[in-house]
């Protein structure tokens, strides 16, 4: 009896199987290759960035903390604020509180002091009377500049400062003299005095 020879299959099957698996397996290599070949650098340049930033203690172990910043005084710009330096406290200038000293105003005008002087007061008729306005005073920038007398009996006589002025009086009778002081600023004060003719 003769026997029926079946075809063998297998090598077939196994080229079909490689011929199918090849190309994925090379698409994976490929695609595995080609992630972890990006993510290197990106590893390395984590790694430097990190070195880079590493910062080295200080060798002394006695590092000075920064100092606080300090507030600006007041009238103060931001661009005048000194740059902290490591180590040095940060003075800030004083700005001044104290207003500028005012001019002072000048001294108030004031009037002059009339002193009346007569060289008699009372005596029989006709009297003559010398009266002087000489003990006045004006001790500011205004001096005295004109005085006048009134002799109390209609009588009056204008004199500049440091002059006299004379009157007989020829009535008895009791007489008011007066005097007034006027200074270059028109003040003016007033002093009097009694003369009695018998």
């Amino acid at each position: 009896m003769a026997r029926t020879q079946v075809p063998d299959y297998s090598i077939g099957a196994t080229v079909l199987v490689v011929a199918i698996a090849l190309p994925f397996f090379v698409f994976t290599r490929a695609e595995h290759a080609h992630r972890f070949g990006a993510a290197q650098p990106t590893a390395a340049t984590a790694t430097a960035k990190k070195e880079a930033v590493t910062i080295t203690p200080d060798p002394t172990g006695t590092a000075s903390p920064s100092p606080a910043p300090q507030a600006l005084p007041s009238g103060a710009s931001a661009a005048a604020r000194p740059t902290p330096v490591k180590g040095r406290p940060v003075i800030v200038p004083a700005v001044p509180t104290t207003s500028p000293t005012a001019t002072p105003s000048a001294a108030p005008d004031l009037a002059p002091v009339a002193v009346l002087g007569l060289t008699v007061t009372s005596g029989p008729a006709p009297l003559t009377v010398t009266a002087d306005a000489n003990g006045s005073s004006d001790t500011d920038q205004t001096p005295v500049t004109q005085v006048i007398f009134n002799f109390g009996d209609g009588t009056m006589v204008t004199v500049n400062p440091g002059e006299t002025a004379t009157h007989t009086y020829t009535s008895p009778g009791i007489y008011t003299v007066a005097v007034a002081v006027i200074d270059s600023a028109h003040l003016s004060s007033t002093a009097t005095s009694a003369v009695t003719v018998s």
